[in-house]
C-alpha cells in the first residue's frame, strides 16, 4: 500500500442522490398506480393500503433527508513516510458543524463507486456512523487525490 496525498474534501447535497431518490418515487408511484388500475372497483386490498402508506412515509422521510443533508469535509492527514511496518499512513478526520475542531475517523467504508460519485459511510471512535455523497464535481482539483487516499485505505 503506497501513501496517499494529504487531502480535504467536501461532502454534503448530492445531485446524483437527488435523481436516484426521484427516480424510485417515480418508479414507485407508477406502480401503486398500475396496481390500483389492475383491481376491481371498490376492492382494494390492504396490501395495497399498506404500501401506499409505507411508500409514502419512505418518500416524506426520503425528502427531509434530501432537504436536510449532512455537510462536512472529510479529510486525509498522511503521516511522513518514515513510519513502521503495518502503522496506517495516516489518519481520517470528518469536519462538520457538529465537529468544528474534526473527529478522528474509526473506519471509512467505501461503498458504492460510480467514478463520479461515491457513496462512503463513515464510522468515529464513540459509534456514530454517517452516510455521506463525496462528487467530483465538487472540487475536481482534489478529487483523484481523495480517490487515491480511499482506495490505498479502503478496509
Amino acid at each position: 500500500m503506497y501513501c496517499a496525498p494529504s487531502v480535504e474534501y467536501p461532502a454534503g447535497r448530492s445531485a446524483f442522490a437527488q435523481g436516484v431518490f426521484l427516480l424510485l418515487v417515480l418508479a414507485w408511484s407508477f406502480g401503486q398506480a398500475f396496481w390500483l388500475f389492475s383491481l376491481d372497483k371498490g376492492a382494494w386490498p390492504g396490501a395495497w393500503w399498506f404500501s401506499t402508506l409505507l411508500g409514502l412515509l419512505c418518500a416524506t422521510w426520503g425528502l427531509w433527508r434530501l432537504r436536510n443533508p449532512l455537510y462536512g469535509t472529510l479529510q486525509w492527514e498522511a503521516t511522513p513516510a518514515q513510519r513502521e511496518p503495518g502503522e496506517p499512513g495516516g489518519k481520517w478526520l470528518w469536519f462538520s458543524s457538529a465537529y468544528r475542531h474534526g473527529t478522528p475517523l474509526e473506519r471509512v467504508e467505501w461503498v458504492w463507486d460510480l467514478q463520479c460519485v461515491v457513496l462512503l459511510c463513515l464510522h468515529n471512535a464513540a459509534g456514530l456512523t454517517w452516510w455521506v455523497w463525496l462528487e467530483s464535481t465538487e472540487d475536481r482539483a482534489h478529487w483523484d487525490d481523495i480517490r487515491r487516499a480511499l482506495k490505498a485505505h479502503e478496509g
